[in-house]
């Protein structure tokens, strides 16, 4: 992930209260609740690098963002589950849209 789009992620994250670990600061043993990572050309192989964080933190689940997903794919959705993820957004995304989306992750892990 670029570092421009990673810092605003983060203000917005931080802004809602919620906190961050930079990708380099990432250890199993961190306690990661949420991983949201950039998927670039995901129809090119670029999906290749979501199974290694998978393994890496297997008890959190992945936010997978790509400027190749369309504005109307479901977070949840086909995609998701066939990327093995939690969630799907389209990048750029809208910070509400964002947000709504890493709490219902999160909610989900409460249950």
């Amino acid at each position: 992930m670029d570092r421009g789009l990673l810092g605003l992620l983060t203000a917005w994250l931080v802004a809602d209260g919620l906190s961050v670990v930079q990708p380099d600061e990432a250890t199993p043993d961190r306690g990661i609740d949420l991983v949201i990572l950039d998927v670039p050309f995901p129809r090119q192989g670029g999906v290749d690098c979501i199974a290694p964080i998978a393994k890496q933190h297997p008890d959190a689940p992945i936010l997978a963002m790509s400027s190749t997903f369309f504005s109307g794919v479901e977070c949840h959705g086909a995609l998701a589950r066939r990327l093995g993820v939690a969630c799907v957004l389209p990048n750029p995304v809208a910070r509400d849209v964002l947000i709504a989306a890493v709490r219902r992750v999160l909610r989900g892990l409460s249950r």
